[in-house]
């Protein structure tokens, strides 16, 4: 593809999750699909780190200076949280697609605004839940979709991740245990993952019931206890922690069926050797799903001719800059944030009453 033909992309936040971002523009480009036009950081050596991944045709300390670049037709924006609100607003107010990594703001009523102002704006914008494209996640929809297994029943999700702050991880940035920058903890910052799985895969949730601990002493959730009915009856529960197991980062999920029970264990990275599936059917020994026939497959029917990617980040950038090729409207995108926002929203206000919350609230309930 000629340079001119390349999607001409800038790269806001260059921290851990933005270098892993950088390490997919790479192989983009390579593949010659985009041009690695700017990446921004405040950090000399958080700049360095994401371009030593992908070699940059400039690096500034601003990312106004990345939207704000002719060159750069599409912006990633994989800087610390409370940050997305005014880089979002200003790539839309420019009319430049953008890719917004989770959780997409610290408070509810931002998120919401944030979803207000693409919708308006018309501006392709996807939002980094990388789960979707993970091949297990996926089988794990077919399932529910298809009623293969009869119609699902209900569910437990364990979400637990090593606490990612410098108090625990030496070296680490600390903001995700600042509820001024992070907004919550483990629930908003990790597990809104989960929120989003399950939203996509079960349906919309309409009540949380939820309690919350600050185990380590931070100002926000270090775990956290859900109890989800969706708006199909379907009901489910997930725990989400953030521990002192350096290292480790797993998502647990077993799923009931009328005919059937699944149990899926994921990690982040391709080929993890904590991923597994089961699939238990009546009368008959449970299948151990071959997970290297199912990433063929799933990558294929994505028309990912790769291999040689360890983060499913790459398959997400790949997807964004499709859609900002052809203007299709990306998934997941904003819409689908505010889904999986409103659920842990409704948790948030649960634990602080004591009481069942509705995830369908209105705009003056938030803040």
């Amino acid at each position: 593809m000629a340079q001119a033909d390349r999607v001409g992309v800038g790269l806001i936040g260059c921290g851990m999750i933005g270098q892993v971002h950088a390490d997919g523009l790479a192989k983009l480009a390579a593949d010659g699909e985009v041009r690695a036009v700017a990446a921004a950081d405040p950090s000399p050596p958080a700049r360095e780190a994401a371009n030593h991944n992908c070699e940059f045709e400039r690096l500034t300390a601003d990312g106004n200076d990345v939207i704000d670049d002719p060159s750069v037709d599409a912006v990633l924006i994989t800087a610390p949280t409370a940050a997305h609100r005014d880089l979002v607003l200003r790539t839309v107010a420019a009319g430049k697609p953008l890719f917004c990594e989770k959780p997409l703001a610290p408070a509810f009523g931002v998120v919401r605004e944030l979803c207000d102002a693409v919708d308006g704006a018309g501006v392709v914008a996807q939002v980094g839940f990388h789960a979707r494209f993970h091949p297990l996640i996926r089988r794990l929809r077919e399932l529910v979709d298809s009623g293969e297994l009869g119609g699902a029943m209900g569910y437990t999700v364990r979400d637990d991740q090593y606490w990612p702050t410098g108090g625990v991880v030496d070296g680490h940035s600390s903001w995700r245990s600042e509820r001024a920058e992070a907004g919550g903890g483990a629930l908003l910052e990790h597990s809104i993952h989960a929120a989003d799985i399950v939203s996509w895969v079960f349906g919309p949730a309409t009540d949380v019931y939820a309690s919350m601990r600050s185990v380590f002493g931070y100002d926000v959730e270090d775990a956290a206890a859900l109890t989800i009915t969706h708006d199909n009856g379907v009901v489910g529960n997930l725990v989400t922690i953030f521990n002192g197991v350096r290292g480790r980062e797993e998502r647990r999920l077993e799923i009931f069926f009328e005919e059937g029970a699944v149990e899926i264990t994921t990690d982040f990275i391709v080929g993890a050797p904590e991923d597994s599936m089961l699939i238990q059917r009546p009368d008959r020994v449970a299948e151990r799903v071959d997970l290297t026939s199912m990433r063929e497959v799933c990558f294929a029917e994505l028309g990912v001719e790769r291999r040689d990617f360890l983060f499913y980040q790459y398959v997400s950038d790949r997807a964004f800059v499709a859609s900002v090729r052809t203007g299709d409207r990306p998934s997941p995108g904003f819409d689908d944030a505010l889904a999986a926002h409103a659920l842990v929203d409704a948790a948030y206000r649960s634990s602080t009453t004591g009481m069942p919350a509705s995830v369908a609230c209105a705009p003056a309930d938030v803040t």
